[in-house]
């Protein structure tokens, strides 16, 4: 009997700290996801589509909790975008659920996401096809929002290039879902920019750099990229942004790029358009002579992940 009651002594101790709490937690006994990062799958649309789940490891209580889906770029990974993003600090700290979904392949092999309207004429086909992302969307929305883990009035959503696209096409196409956008180096699509109609104004953050090479600032007709300024003034117009803006200068600062193998010097601008509408302010940080890039410091204030949060932790569904 002494041996029966130690080898089951032992067999919990093996246990992991969280699978064990989370097992045993009477109010929570029936909650799939665990603590910490984690790998799942979901079929969507005939394919097995997978993504990436944080959950913060210091959390007393799983309900409500905001929620951030990060889109990768074009080609890119959830596991790399996930360690690029350098949310996970912020998460525990602000008791944040971080997804990470892996865009679909192109029949080329590449990963991405579909950043238009299927039965548009857009000829960008590294950034459109048939695949229904937006549905994936919702499907892991409610996927991961078992036992209200999920306060449904922040659901935010960023993109990074091909992901910061397809952003803007989830807030032209979700029915009030979206508490607040971050786009990271994107743009929209002519197609997505003439048929967006949003069903509310959206608090929207745009970070780019004026020398990127992928995504021009500028735009680029045979992309069918949209300028900057084009998205700005279009979210200008549905948010009904006032006349009046604000423009600081956040200084200068240097950082590491690996396209160029050298530091580069950038300066920061940030250009404030504030809305008497559900307080859906757009913030766009001009980053001057920055590339295309996550990051455009290495100042803990000025990291992308910073000024993200900053401008979330503001927004919820009214």
């Amino acid at each position: 009997m002494k041996k029966i009651f130690v080898a089951v002594f032992l067999l919990l101790l093996s246990c992991s700290k969280s699978e064990f709490d989370n097992k045993t937690k009477d109010k929570y006994s029936d909650f799939t996801f665990f603590e910490g990062v984690s790998t799942n799958f979901i079929e969507h649309s005939g394919l097995n589509r997978e993504y990436l789940l944080y959950i913060p490891t210091n959390i007393d209580n799983r309900e409500n909790l905001p929620i951030i889906f990060n889109f990768h770029g074009y080609q890119g990974q959830a596991e790399q975008f996930f360690n690029q993003t350098d949310l996970v600090e912020i998460a525990d700290n602000n008791g944040l659920v971080l997804v990470y979904p892996q865009g679909s392949n192109l029949p080329l092999g590449a990963s991405h996401w579909n950043a238009a309207p299927s039965n548009s004429s857009s000829t960008s086909f590294v950034n459109k096809s048939s695949t229904d992302d937006i549905g994936f969307f919702k499907a892991l929305l409610d996927e991961i929002n078992q036992n209200n883990i999920i306060d449904l009035n922040r659901v935010y959503v960023i993109g990074y290039s091909n992901g910061g696209m397809f952003s803007h096409f989830l807030a032209c196409n979700t029915e009030n879902i979206i508490a607040a956008v971050g786009d990271v180096a994107g743009t929209m699509l002519n197609e997505t920019f003439k048929s967006c109609n949003p069903s509310s104004p959206i608090p929207i953050l745009k970070i780019h750099g004026t020398s990127d090479r992928v995504v021009s600032y500028n735009g680029y007709d045979e992309g069918e990229f949209k300028s900057v300024e084009e998205v700005l003034d279009f979210w200008k117009s549905n948010n009904k942004s006032n006349t009046n803006e604000s423009i600081e200068n956040l200084g200068s600062t240097s950082i590491y790029s690996e396209f160029y193998n050298t530091s580069v010097n950038v300066n920061f601008e940030k250009y404030t358009f504030d809305s008497d509408e559900n307080n859906s302010e757009i913030v766009h940080y001009k980053i001057i002579n920055g590339g295309h890039w996550w990051d455009y410091s290495s100042d803990k204030h000025l990291k992308t992940s910073t000024i993200l949060w900053d401008f979330f932790s503001k927004h919820s569904k009214q």
